[in-house]
């Protein structure tokens, strides 16, 4: 029992380095983008504890609405809804893709395309933090959502 224990312990502990060890931004993207299509919840360790994440929000009956989380309220709200989204194949696309150096990591833009509600977020942009170890972290992440879907 010790030895099976200590086997799935190493590969936690493999797999939770693989995730956060990225360094360069591009990889770090397209291992986001992965873990987000495989509806992993290991998604969530990609967020610095400190990120602030923003979502911004238009109602049908032109009520706006811009909430913000912090990386730890996000990770959470990750974790709780990845198994909904996954039933719903609630997930996104993107495309036109730059990233940029800025101080002490990256911005990357793009345009995020929700599969499940048929619109494309033009304004979507996550900062990427440099972390002690080399490896990068979101810092930031903006997104702009729709409560109905367009199709």
């Amino acid at each position: 029992m010790k030895y099976k224990v200590g086997i799935l312990s190493v590969l936690v502990m493999l797999f939770t380095a693989a995730v956060r060890a990225e360094s360069d931004p591009q990889n770090f993207f397209q291992n986001y983008t992965r873990l987000g299509d495989d509806f992993n919840p290991m998604v969530a360790e990609l967020y610095d504890d400190s990120a602030k994440i923003h979502a911004y929000r238009v109602y049908p009956h032109g009520l706006e609405r811009n909430m913000e989380f912090t990386g730890a309220q996000w990770k959470e709200l990750v974790k709780k809804v990845m198994p909904l989204a996954k039933l719903q194949n609630d997930n996104s696309t993107f495309s036109d893709i730059k990233i940029s150096e800025i101080e002490g990591g990256y911005k990357l833009k793009a345009n995020r395309y929700s599969k499940r509600k048929c619109y494309t977020d033009t304004g979507y942009y996550m900062i990427l933090k440099k972390q002690e170890n080399g490896s990068l972290a979101i810092l930031e992440e903006y997104m702009e959502t729709k409560p109905l879907p367009n199709c």
